[in-house]
């Protein structure tokens, strides 16, 4: 396998006065990865139960999949394409491509901003990743009307099969929604990691304690927001298929800081 990239990095005062400074940073990488050679000649080789495929000349994590075609307005079957890329109903494992999408994402960064003003201080981070892709197991079950006795999406009410002449993304009641590519989504992202407030006291008036030399409260929250396609709980994850998967946790923390 090889791996080729660049990562920059950036960071400045973009004002910088006696009391006030305004400073920014930003980062950025970006990698592709290539399977050059396989074990005993072998050209390719699939991954069991993870809808991935490792074929020289492709990228590690690469999806291989049936393509969804959507569904048939006439009597609301599921269709699919062929390798040939003609329609068809029925589902082959011989019609698996390499469809071009990777849950290993190639570009990933960050960026954020500093305010200081005396004693005061406010500060954002965030954090992005683009181009990466994952299987929704979720709505595998949220979508599936051979589960009723489950809890399902609020688009079995508008967005399933229902008549003849419905143009639709579900099929109709009693078609079992299958892994193929209706349930890869695009799982890029941008997240406020931090966002903190904070002010340091005056050390003139930290001499009169005699004790302290500096004392610092704050507060701070983690995960406050996420712009993202992905219909999940959570697009920030490293596995090919998100599985009901606990979110991460926004977090709100008050502290302070005294050094003798």
């Amino acid at each position: 396998m090889t791996n080729r990239g660049v990562e920059l990095s950036l960071a400045a005062d973009v004002i910088q006065h006696k009391d006030f400074v305004w400073s920014v940073n930003a980062n950025v990488s970006y990698n592709r990865n290539k399977m050059t050679k396989l074990y005993s000649g072998v050209s390719e080789y699939e991954l069991s139960s993870t809808n991935t495929k490792l074929v020289v000349g492709h990228s590690f994590g690469e999806f291989y999949l049936n393509r969804f075609a959507g569904v048939n307005p006439a009597n609301g079957d599921a269709l699919w394409y062929t390798k040939e890329g003609e329609l068809t109903t029925e589902l082959r494992d011989e019609d698996k491509v390499m469809v071009g999408k990777s849950y290993v994402a190639p570009w990933q960064g960050g960026f954020g901003t500093t305010l200081t003003w005396k004693g005061l201080s406010l500060s954002a981070q965030f954090a992005w990743v683009a181009d990466r892709w994952m299987i929704n197991n979720d709505r595998y079950f949220e979508e599936n009307t051979t589960f009723d006795n489950y809890n399902l999406s609020r688009r079995m009410l508008y967005d399933r099969w229902k008549q003849a002449g419905d143009v639709t993304s579900i099929p109709r009641y009693g078609v079992t929604p299958q892994f193929d590519t209706h349930l890869l989504e695009n799982a890029s992202f941008l997240r406020l990691k931090n966002l903190s407030l904070g002010y340091t006291l005056p050390a003139s008036l930290l001499e009169r304690t005699k004790v302290l030399s500096s004392a610092r409260v704050y507060v701070q929250a983690q995960n406050l927001f996420t712009f993202t396609d992905f219909s999940g709980m959570d697009p920030e994850s490293s596995s090919n298929v998100y599985k009901a998967q606990y979110p991460m946790t926004r977090q709100f923390t008050f502290g302070l800081e005294f050094t003798f």
